[in-house]
């Protein structure tokens, strides 16, 4: 593929993102966050000129690339919050390692009584892991790695629409407790929900996204092996 078409998908990509940030701040509803318009302004496009999803994907390269130096600015607000952490390590360590684990046992403990197939249990149990990790353990324990990415996605987006309403109506005022809630049960698309409460609650949200994945590292494959 040329350069120039790659080009024109990363500016389509930036443009469908710019249109869906700017729907989504004049109409602040969790139906319409970026994460669903964006691809749904792309889906269109595509399909109207009738173009595939492997040339439109050649253009994200670029953008995939981009996201890995992004990654690196999640250290800065660790490094500034630094002191509430280590105040707080115990609790933050605690209250994700209990969330991942009743997550990862309810999503199987439904599958079991939905009958579902072993291999859809093995696929659905890592949800709530940011999607690399998350394939990365379906494939270990013998799940779809696409069907877990879609599970993730879906996981992600219901967190980030009803995590701030059920934030609001438990009264839950810490950002603390605000953080640990949206990084363990939304992995990143809840943690850059976070930062949008405040800095301290993305960051919270950051250190729970991340100790999310170690612990369902661990507790996937343990919860599998005794539950089916």
């Amino acid at each position: 593929m040329n350069t120039i078409l790659q080009l024109s998908f990363v500016l389509l990509t930036v443009i469908a993102y710019v249109i869906s940030k700017k729907i989504y701040g004049k109409i602040n509803w969790g139906i319409l966050s970026p994460l669903i318009i964006c691809p749904l302004i792309i889906i269109i496009f595509l399909s109207v000129f009738h173009i595939s999803y492997e040339q439109y994907a050649g253009g994200g390269y670029w953008l995939t690339k981009m996201l890995e130096p992004a990654v690196v600015a999640f250290a800065f607000p660790l490094y500034q919050y630094r002191k509430i952490l280590k105040e707080h390590a115990v609790l933050i360590i605690a209250n994700v390692f209990v969330g991942s684990a009743i997550s990862i046992f309810i999503s199987v403990i439904l599958s079991k009584c939905f009958h579902v197939s072993w291999k859809m249990s093995e696929s659905i149990a890592p949800h709530i892991v940011t999607t690399p990790i998350a394939m990365d353990i379906s494939s270990m324990t013998g799940g779809m790695e696409q069907l877990t990415a879609l599970f993730v996605i879906l996981t992600a987006l219901i967190a980030a629409i009803t995590g701030p309403v059920l934030i609001r109506f438990m009264h839950i005022k810490t950002s603390i407790a605000k953080g640990i809630a949206l990084g363990t049960s939304g992995n990143g698309t809840g943690t850059s929900k976070a930062f949008e409460m405040g800095p301290l609650e993305g960051t919270i949200a950051t250190i729970a996204m991340l100790l999310t994945g170690i612990f369902s590292l661990l507790l996937v494959p343990l919860i599998l092996g005794l539950l089916i």
